[in-house]
């Protein structure tokens, strides 16, 4: 008997050890500096340009809809609901996306081969619905296989962000976020980056610079500062340099002057609420403008599926711009977190 158990055990643990060396061998090593993968070279305008609207909206992979939960925000699952909820979301961000009609899109979390979604590439059929427009892809999410959690694993996943463009862009580059972590976790998990495109500006010799950004959720906020510290450090290298500088995504922080309570109460436990951290008043350099909209909330929990007044709703969603840009509107779009659990916001700008 005991040299059964012995057997078992001994296999159980060689499983272990092959498995964790396969994800060793097979995780994700982006450089800190990469070409983007282009999407879609389309019908876009080259033109100098002296003025823009934008879209940002984390589209939840078409995975996340009103109806869903997710593991590691206190829910139970790891994947969508089924493949027909995952074409209905995709139909209905398609749809909101279109409507939006923007000359830059920059969105968060979008599947191109997983697991989780029938391995249907969302950034083609995305980049499809804009013929005139550019498509780059960054990816920050790449795993063979990833087990986590057990009753519903995620399975292989490959997932990013994407800026598309109306206009011609100069460079598209992925440059990658500081903040790992530790192993055997970090074989299997996200590597957060920023998506810098560039447009000419009417300005000689002097761009657009646009930064699509997802930065971290989880672990204690330390890998959070240090993603702030260098996107700081680049943003001000970029003015500095006369750019005409906008940062655009999921901060997955609130912004400045907002609060939890900035829509009222609700039922979400607090031990769910861990990674939902401020950014520090003193971290916006003098001049910078915040851009979102305080009426319309951007993001809701996934420790369950969405009842008003009982998750958490925040604004976490939107833009930062340089001081020799003016903000000329912005517009939060509230559709309810029916296709995605964040919503999306609009933006026009243009130059001082």
């Amino acid at each position: 008997m005991l040299k059964r158990l012995l057997v078992v055990a001994g296999v159980i643990i060689g499983l272990v050890v092959v498995f964790l060396l396969f994800i060793t061998i097979a995780e994700y090593r982006p450089q800190d500096q990469e070409n983007a993968i282009v999407i879609k070279d389309g019908q876009s305008v080259s033109e100098n340009v002296s003025s823009l609207s934008l879209v940002t909206w984390n589209i939840g992979y078409a995975g996340l809809d009103k109806d869903t939960d997710f593991v590691l925000d206190g829910g139970t699952m790891g994947c969508p609901r089924s493949q027909e909820a995952v074409e209905e979301a995709m139909s209905g961000i398609s749809d909101t996306l279109a409507m939006l009609n923007s000359d830059v899109y920059i969105l968060q979390e979008v599947d191109r081969s997983s697991s989780r979604t029938g391995k249907i590439d969302e950034a083609d059929r995305i980049s499809s619905l804009f013929s005139d427009h550019d498509a780059y892809f960054a990816p920050n999410y790449k795993a063979l296989i990833v087990p986590f959690p057990l009753s519903d694993p995620i399975g292989k996943v490959d997932s990013g962000i994407l800026t598309l463009s109306e206009y011609n862009t100069d460079t598209a580059v992925r440059w990658q976020l500081p903040g790992y972590y530790d192993w055997p976790v970090r074989t299997i998990h996200l590597k957060r980056c920023a998506l810098e495109t560039r447009i000419p500006s009417t300005t000689p010799g002097i761009d657009w610079v646009i930064l699509n950004v997802h930065l971290t959720a989880y672990g204690d906020g330390s890998m959070r500062v240090e993603q702030l510290a260098f996107l700081k450090e680049m943003m001000n290298k970029y003015y500095n340099e006369g750019h005409y500088v906008i940062i655009g995504g999921d901060w997955n922080s609130l912004f400045p002057g907002v609060t939890k309570e900035q829509f009222g109460s609700y039922t979400t436990v607090e031990e769910n609420l861990g990674w939902l951290q401020a950014i520090p008043d003193s971290w916006t350099p003098e001049g910078w403008q915040w851009a979102f909209d305080m009426d319309v909330p951007t993001c809701r929990t996934l420790d369950d599926s969405f009842v008003p007044g009982e998750n958490l709703v925040c604004l976490i969603d939107g833009f930062l711009v340089s001081p020799n840009v003016s903000i000329d509107r912005v517009i939060g779009h509230n559709i309810g977190f029916e296709h995605s659990d964040h919503n999306p916001v609009s933006m026009e700008v243009s130059i001082k």
